[in-house]
């Protein structure tokens, strides 16, 4: 098998892979780009006679990722709308600090023997390799989402809601909510809100069309739609797992702010998670302040996550620099 066709399998084993660590995410997020995956057996990360066993060859850990190319650079970052990458590990693993420090070790080695030039994955919340990494002198940081892990209880839930909040959902009583929106209608309209406010979509049509179509045939997303009148005044798309749904693109017209669609947006997608016996995550939040006090408002609550990253060529720097600054402009220019 292929290392991808061993990952897939490897996948197989574990239900509570992240959505956005599975294969088919990674197929669509990373279309018409590298992305490779590091395969771990049980033999690198224990010490081992000289007696052959069978479980040697078995895959015990797995590190997913995106390979990019610039310039003279091959570097890995995290593909775009994906919030949790790096390694998955066995039963076994996660239950030993001592294997999960051995790992972080042959992780890093084979990093070194990629020779990338930067590193960089954003981990699932509760993994332990980040504190392994940060031993192995990798640069560690706390991010941050918002998230509803209680919702037994849909009415509790709700009054748990900000009175900011639900005046505006008050204010959406006359809305309706339909999920018939197609992925070309979210594209347009997202554009048009950005537009509205001056800015630009981070993400391009095609990239919509292939991640959209990949989760409605994998059952795991779809696109949650709010009009006034003939009107859609704000729209999500939704993808989920076996633990969360996750607020992946919400937008809402500026000029429809007043109607409340967008608190009216909210509330259905975590009426959507109630119903699947989910639990709500707001994807986010770590770079506004403004939108992490409108998540909060829903009564949600703060939970860390940690990025690993480690720069091996000072002179990346540079392109790092170049990059975040038009990435900045892109999302400022009228």
């Amino acid at each position: 098998m292929t290392p991808k066709e061993q990952y897939a399998a490897f996948c197989k084993r574990y239900p509570g892979l992240p959505v956005m660590m599975q294969p088919w995410w990674l197929e669509a997020v990373c279309a018409g780009k590298n992305w490779e995956v590091m395969l771990i057996k049980n033999s690198e990360i224990r010490n081992q006679t000289s007696e052959v066993r069978d479980q040697d060859d078995e895959v015990v850990a797995a590190m997913p990722y995106l390979l990019r190319k610039r310039l003279w650079y091959k570097f890995i970052v995290m593909p775009q709308m994906t919030m949790f990458g790096g390694v998955w590990m066995n039963d076994d693993l996660f239950a030993s600090p001592e294997l999960q420090e051995q790992l972080s070790k042959v992780i890093t080695r084979k990093l070194r023997a990629l020779g990338v030039a930067y590193y960089y994955q954003q981990y699932p919340i509760g993994n332990p390799m980040p504190y392994w990494f940060g031993k192995q002198r990798m640069k560690v940081e706390d991010r941050v989402t918002y998230r509803i892990d209680n919702l037994t209880d849909i009415e509790s839930a709700e009054e748990a809601f900000s009175q900011n909040k639900k005046r505006q959902l008050k204010k959406a009583e006359g809305l309706t909510i339909n999920y018939d929106m197609t992925a070309e209608e979210f594209y347009r309209f997202h554009r048009a809100c950005m537009h509205e406010r001056g800015q630009h979509l981070s993400y391009s049509r095609e990239f919509l069309l292939v991640l959209e179509k990949k989760c409605r045939r994998e059952e795991h997303g779809t696109f949650i739609r709010v009009k006034e009148g003939d009107q859609t005044a704000a729209a999500a798309f939704v993808v989920w797992d076996q633990r969360y749904l996750y607020y992946l693109i919400p937008a809402y017209l500026p000029s429809a702010a007043k109607s409340g669609a967008s608190a009216r947006l909210a509330d259905e997608a975590i009426r959507m998670a109630k119903e699947k016996n989910l639990q709500f995550d707001f994807e986010g939040g770590n770079d506004s302040e403004g939108i992490a006090n409108h998540y909060k408002q829903f009564g949600s609550h703060a939970v860390t996550y940690q990025s690993v990253s480690k720069l091996y060529r000072p002179s990346f720097a540079l392109l790092l620099v170049a990059n975040r600054w038009k990435e900045k402009l892109m999302k400022t220019r009228g």
